[in-house]
C-alpha cells in the first residue's frame, strides 16, 4: 500500500506540473479577451473545465503528499525545520486550490457582467507558488523520507500531536487574516460566502489531521490518550487561551461598541474561533519544546 501511494503521488505530481503549464497557455489565450470583453467561443469557454480537472488532480496530489509527510513524521526521530516547512507548504497549496476555484469563478462572473477582473493579479502568483511547491514535493518523494531517520515506535504518537499543532497554527493564522479583511472591505464582505464557507474551508486541514490523530488513538490498546507532559502542556495552553481569548473578545466588543450591527456581526465568530485555534496550537507547541 505504501508503494502504491508513493508511486501514485509521484504520477499525480507529474500530471499536476503538466496541467499548470497547460493552464498558463489557456490563460494566455483567455485573459486578453476577457479583460477587453471580447466574445469567447464555446470551445474556449470549455477550456476552463480543463483547468478545473487539473486542479482536482493537484488537490489529490496535495492530500497524498500531506499523508506521506504525516506518516513519515509519525515515527521521525525529530521534526526538523525542513519538514515543518514542507508541512506548511502542503497545507497552503491545499487551501489555495479552493482560492483558485473562487478566483476563477469571480473572474467569469465579472466578465459576463462587464466588470473589471483584478483577480487575475492573484491567479498567476498563486499557481506559480503551487507549481514550485509541487516540484519540491516531487523531489522529496523521490529522494526524501529516509527510513534511517525514523524510530520503529514513538511513545504516545507525540509527533502527530505536534504536527496537529503546526497545522492548527497555519489554519488559525490564515483564518484570522481572512476574517480581518472584512474590516478593510466591509461592503464586499458576504456572510454566507466569505465567513461561513471560508471558515469551513480553512478548517479542513486541521479537521483532517485531528481525524487522523483520533484514528491512531482509537487503534491503540492503551487507555491513556496523552502522556503526563502533554497533559500539563494542554492545561497551560488552555488556561492561556481562555484568558487571552476573553481579553481579545472584550477588546473587539469595545472597539466596535458603536457599530455592533456592522461587519463585526458577521466576523466575531470566525475571529474568536481562529484566535483560539492559533493560540491553543501555539501554546501546545511552545510548552512541548520546554523541558
Amino acid at each position: 500500500m505504501k508503494k502504491i501511494v508513493h508511486y501514485s503521488t509521484i504520477v499525480l505530481g507529474g500530471v499536476s506540473l503538466i496541467s499548470f503549464i497547460i493552464d498558463y497557455f489557456i490563460f494566455a489565450e483567455l485573459r486578453p479577451k476577457m479583460i477587453n470583453f471580447e466574445a469567447i467561443s464555446q470551445n474556449q469557454e470549455n477550456l476552463i473545465l480543463v483547468v478545473g480537472a487539473g486542479l482536482l488532480i493537484f488537490l489529490a496530489f496535495c492530500l497524498l503528499s500531506l499523508l506521506r509527510v504525516v506518516q513519515y513524521l509519525k515515527k521521525a526521530k525529530k521534526i526538523t525545520p525542513v519538514y515543518s516547512l514542507l508541512l506548511v507548504l502542503g497545507v497552503l497549496c491545499l487551501l489555495f486550490v479552493f482560492s483558485d476555484v473562487a478566483l476563477l469563478n469571480d473572474i467569469n462572473k465579472q466578465y459576463k457582467f462587464g466588470l473589471e477582473q483584478p483577480e487575475w493579479l492573484l491567479v498567476y502568483p498563486i499557481m506559480a507558488f503551487q507549481f514550485l511547491t509541487a516540484i519540491i514535493f516531487i523531489v522529496f518523494h523521490l529522494f526524501g523520507f529516509k527510513k534511517e531517520n525514523q524510530f520503529e515506535d514513538v511513545a504516545k504518537d507525540s509527533n502527530i500531536f505536534l504536527v496537529a499543532q503546526y497545522i492548527g497554527i497555519v489554519c488559525g493564522l490564515l483564518g484570522l487574516a481572512s476574517a480581518s479583511l472584512g474590516f478593510f472591505f466591509p461592503r464586499a464582505w458576504n456572510l454566507h460566502m466569505h465567513t461561513t464557507i471560508g471558515s469551513i474551508v480553512l478548517l479542513i486541514p486541521y479537521i483532517l489531521i485531528v481525524g487522523y490523530w483520533l484514528s491512531i488513538k482509537l487503534k491503540e490498546k492503551t487507555r491513556g490518550w496523552y502522556d503526563e507532559k502533554q497533559i500539563q502542556d494542554i492545561g497551560k495552553s488552555s488556561f492561556m487561551t481562555l484568558v487571552a481569548s476573553a481579553v481579545f473578545m472584550i477588546s473587539l466588543f469595545a472597539a466596535n461598541y458603536n457599530n455592533l450591527n456592522g461587519v463585526v456581526s458577521a466576523l466575531w465568530l470566525s475571529l474568536y474561533l481562529f484566535f483560539v485555534l492559533t493560540l491553543f496550537s501555539f501554546g501546545n507547541l511552545y510548552f512541548s519544546r520546554k523541558d
